[in-house]
């Protein structure tokens, strides 16, 4: 009999072992964010995390061990998601991501909750595309986490 046939991978260069180059992201973003979508943003950077998501996010996606073009990932991003990713990864690799407009959703919550001490609620609806009932329950839903002792 023959060899046993091998899987066709590109090993991960050794100097992108080093997971210290990780992009500058606003530590404050990242409060906000559900702990998977922290880790892609920690990993790719808010921009690349929002391209990445359009494409891949909302299904379930195998993070692999080894370089490939599959993900559209460079090397080092590859080795920062999965190093990001390891706690949230199930036994053969795989994750469920979010979509990207989650991403924008949260971001655009924060800036609003942030903006509402200097800005009047008209001001942000009208800014924000939404209803002042809507700007309202945003802006409820951080007085609601605050108050919550138990």
């Amino acid at each position: 009999m023959g060899q046993p046939r091998q899987r066709q991978t590109l090993p991960v260069d050794p100097a992108v072992d080093q997971v210290d180059s990780f992009p500058a992201v606003d530590e404050e973003l990242l409060k906000t964010l559900p702990p998977v979508l922290r880790a892609v943003v920690r990993a790719l950077g808010f921009g690349r995390a929002r391209e990445w998501l359009a494409d891949h996010g909302g299904v379930n996606v195998t993070i692999p061990a080894f370089r490939t073009i599959a993900l559209n990932l460079e090397p080092d991003e590859l080795v920062r998601l999965r190093a990001t990713l390891a706690p949230h990864l199930d036994a053969a690799g795989r994750c469920c991501l979010p979509k990207a407009d989650k991403l924008f959703i949260r971001v655009r919550d924060a800036q609003i909750r942030k903006d509402r001490a200097s800005t009047s609620i008209n001001t942000l609806a009208r800014r924000n595309r939404l209803s002042s009932r809507q700007i309202l329950n945003i802006c409820r839903e951080d007085d609601d986490r605050q108050f919550d002792l138990f």
